[in-house]
């Protein structure tokens, strides 16, 4: 289901919640670019420049009949969501563009340096990363998640 993901220009968050003891459940939606762009008189943004530059540029947002995934970690090592206007550096080494599996990260480091977690404890784990819209999604767990689609 990574690859149906990674297909889509966008994902956007829609929710993230622990649903029971070490369970994460990741709603992600795929978001597009509208058709329609803003109209906005001069009351409203009274720069005509950027006015101007405001009134031709589209929303990136989530249609009715956008597809939209569950992912679920039944258990999970660790997880962080961060702002993406702050994320960046380092990126590691990893596969697929939006749903992404890491073999080298900074969030590994950190998980190894921050946690007892390793390969003899509990066992060997994997970094599962999610590039939304506005948040990046980093997971750290033992067992890969189990991702359905629940709309399209």
């Amino acid at each position: 289901m990574f690859s149906a993901m990674n297909q889509h220009k966008y994902l956007d968050l829609i929710e993230i919640h622990e649903t029971y003891k070490d369970c994460l459940r990741i709603v992600l939606a795929e978001a597009g670019v509208s058709d329609v762009a803003p109209q906005m008189s001069s009351d409203e943004e009274p720069n005509e420049a950027l006015r101007k530059l405001l009134n031709e540029s589209k929303r990136i947002e989530i249609a009715d009949n956008s597809a939209r995934y569950e992912i679920v970690f039944d258990d999970y090592i660790a997880y962080a969501v961060t702002n993406e206007s702050y994320a960046g550096g380092i990126e590691g080494s990893f596969e697929g563009r939006l749903a992404r599996v890491y073999s080298e990260s900074a969030f590994l480091n950190y998980i190894s340096q921050a946690t007892l977690a390793s390969a003899d404890y509990p066992r060997s784990f994997a970094h599962y990363g999610f590039c939304c819209l506005n948040q990046i999604i980093d997971v750290v767990s033992e067992r890969p998640p189990t991702v359905r689609l629940l709309s399209a």
